[in-house]
């Protein structure tokens, strides 16, 4: 029996044909307590990282022309399984997510108790002649069927008394997504955000096999979902990831998000295993704290201490790091460097050609500290967003080069790799990245970065982050799904494509790329739409920082894919849409989400694309000027276009 990805659109995830052609689709679950249409559905919940692991098996008969259908339900600890309370499979989805019932939001037309096979474990429930012939119109070859699972854990197994003693918000009640097939064919599919009944346009799969389905009634939680695709091998790693991406280096807590309602605090001995790590100088003391929601952050006001967007600091006149301060400064800890803050805004107007003004506001940063002088240089990087990092990666150096010598790119090499992440693109891969993160921004060791940044009376923490950690966080990073594009064939938005290629924005913004190898299966040979070739172009002196020389105007294309799922990230809205609310409709909850305030650019300098778009220059001043020529009508089709993806 082979077993294999595939990087073909429309087969999403892992499957396989077996000799007598029947069709396999396998999947990993994360327990949900609520479905897909409600709200709560995409929160992390207590204890996600310990006894959580679910996965299913869909066996199809139908390619051999036989209507059956097997599915099959593994847990990691055991379910309850009896007549009133147990295992239980829905299928044939006839609610609609627009329902303002949340009964007709989630309902099926069949829903059958599961038969337990081993180990209250593993659990089967089949569709046979009689609801094929039930349903013909909804179950025949080529229709989506759409299914859920519904699972009860075992509140007398001792590792969920133990949980439940530690923490009264413990769940055992759970659902797990909603998983579409598509009958006769083997792989998962995502959702059509306006049809049930029908599969989704190919372009909606941003991130190739690793797209989720819309995010729908908690748009702000997009970017914390695992890859469709994700394997059962790599479900655990990726959680133990997420709990070190929400851990508190210095007390080992773990954190929420702020629309969480359910504390997750891991067990005492835990805790204490991972306080300590972070050195006496920090910016921040987890890296959900910058990446809020797993986007960006927002500047506070003018006077206000800044951590969560951090400054590089140099000899303006040789480039080298400060001498007293490092690469970076430490704004927060009891050795602190010193504090970042924004002085004022400075504004200037630009006139486009139909006659409307746009201000254009840039952020003045100034450093108090004993450390500083007139050499003293500033680079000011706001945190980016997690989106596809680990698609990003597995882009073939190959593919680079080809670019840099097709559109006159920089590419920066070190050790003859070359760089793709941050803003200078000055990080070779992701545990580069991360461990670089972990150093600089949260003074946390490793055996990658073995070397604090701040200095003088800096102290170190307990130790270095344990290797595996570093992975389980690299685990996490890497295999973040990729939201789906929306609409893709919406008349607004296909204008605005237009006009995108009209206004040569592709020649760095590629639109299309395709991942080679990957350590991870899930990310190896699929077609991705990041809009970006990972180079670094002249954006020309207003984008400058005080670095000396070319390096100064150089920034890396920014991907632009997720762009509306970023916006989303930067308020939860948990005070008008609070936890429990199941008349929370979704298209109320992403009405509000795009009203988002967003900062663009590296220090936070454009609140909106427009301001992004008119801040080019260098390389991309014909794109700027060709887009000031544009009507309004035009620009709001060529937001339309980039808030689609």
């Amino acid at each position: 029996m082979k077993r294999f990805f595939s990087g073909v659109l429309l087969l999403m995830g892992l499957w396989e044909i077996e000799a007598q052609a029947r069709a396999v689709t396998e999947g990993s679950i994360r327990p949900r307590r609520r479905h897909e249409n409600d709200m709560d559905f995409s929160k992390y919940n207590p204890f996600y990282w310990e006894g959580r692991q679910a996965h299913f098996k869909v066996e199809d008969w139908t390619p051999d022309g036989e209507n059956r259908m097997r599915f099959t339900f593994y847990t990691e600890w055991p379910q309850d399984a009896i007549p009133t309370r147990g295992p239980d499979f829905s299928a044939v989805y006839i609610g609609s997510p627009n329902a303002p019932s949340e009964t007709e939001r989630s309902k099926f037309a069949l829903n059958i108790r599961m038969n337990h096979v081993a180990d209250f474990k593993v659990f089967t429930a089949e569709l046979g002649p009689g609801e094929f012939a039930a349903f013909r119109d909804r179950m025949k070859p080529g229709a989506v069927l759409t299914f859920e699972f519904r699972f009860f854990m075992n509140e007398g197994f001792d590792g969920w008394q133990k949980q439940k003693a530690a923490n009264p918000h413990n769940i055992s009640a759970y659902y797990s997504e909603f998983f579409r097939v598509k009958i006769g064919s083997p792989g998962l599919l995502i959702d059509d955000p306006d049809r049930t009944d029908t599969p989704p346009h190919p372009l909606r799969y941003a991130g190739g096999a690793t797209t989720i389905p819309t995010v729908r009634v908690e748009p702000w939680k997009a970017l914390q979902q695992q890859a469709w695709n994700i394997t059962p091998a790599n479900s655990q790693n990726f959680m133990n990831g997420r709990t070190w991406f929400h851990t508190d280096m210095v007390n080992g807590q773990h954190l929420l998000d702020d629309s969480d309602d359910k504390p997750s605090p891991f067990f005492e001995d835990e805790r204490q295993r991972r306080a300590g790590f972070s050195a006496s100088a920090y910016n921040v003391r987890s890296c959900s704290t910058c990446h809020a929601n797993n986007g960006g952050s927002l500047l506070p006001a003018p006077g206000y201490p800044v951590h969560h967007t951090v400054v590089k600091t140099f000899d303006k006149n040789s480039g080298i790091p400060h001498p007293r301060m490092g690469q970076q400064l430490q704004t927060d800890g009891p050795d602190r460097e010193g504090a970042l803050k924004v002085d004022r805004w400075e504004t200037r107007v630009v006139r486009l050609n139909d006659g409307t003004e746009v201000v254009l506001k840039k952020p003045r940063f100034y450093v108090e500290s004993s450390m500083t002088d007139d050499t003293t240089g500033l680079s000011p990087r706001r945190p980016l967003a997690m989106v596809g990092l680990g698609l990003l990666e597995a882009v073939p150096e190959s593919t680079l080069r080809d670019l840099a010598a097709k559109n006159n790119g920089t590419l920066r090499t070190f050790n003859g790799k070359v760089g793709r992440f941050g803003w200078k693109a000055d990080k070779i891969s992701l545990v580069d990245q991360i461990a670089e993160a972990l150093r600089s921004d949260m003074g946390v060791l490793s055996n990658q970065r073995g070397t604090l940044d701040c200095v003088g009376s800096c102290q170190s923490g307990k130790g270095r982050l344990p290797d595996q950690a570093l992975t389980d966080i690299e685990t996490y990073v890497a295999l973040l799904g990729v939201p789906p594009r929306m609409r893709p064939t919406d008349p607004a938005v296909q204008r605005g494509e237009r006009i995108f290629d009209r206004l040569n924005c592709g020649s760095c913004h590629v639109k299309a790329l395709k991942t080679g190898s990957s350590r991870f299966p899930e990310l190896a040979y699929q077609d991705i739409q990041p809009f970006t070739d990972l180079l670094l172009h002249d954006m020309g002196p207003e984008l400058a920082d005080d670095a000396p020389g070319a390096i100064g105007r150089l920034w890396r294309t920014a991907p632009l894919w997720g762009l509306k799922n970023i916006r989303h990230a930067t308020d939860s809205h948990q005070r008008e849409f609070p936890p429990g609310n199941i008349s929370l409709l979704w298209q109320d909850a992403h009405r509000v989400a795009d009203r988002n305030r967003v900062q663009w650019l590296h220090d936070g300098r454009a609140e909106s694309l427009m301001e992004a778009i008119l801040w080019h220059g260098g390389e991309a001043t014909n794109s700027m000027n060709a887009y000031k020529a544009l009507n309004s009508g035009e620009r709001q089709d060529l937001e339309a276009f980039l808030f689609d993806l």
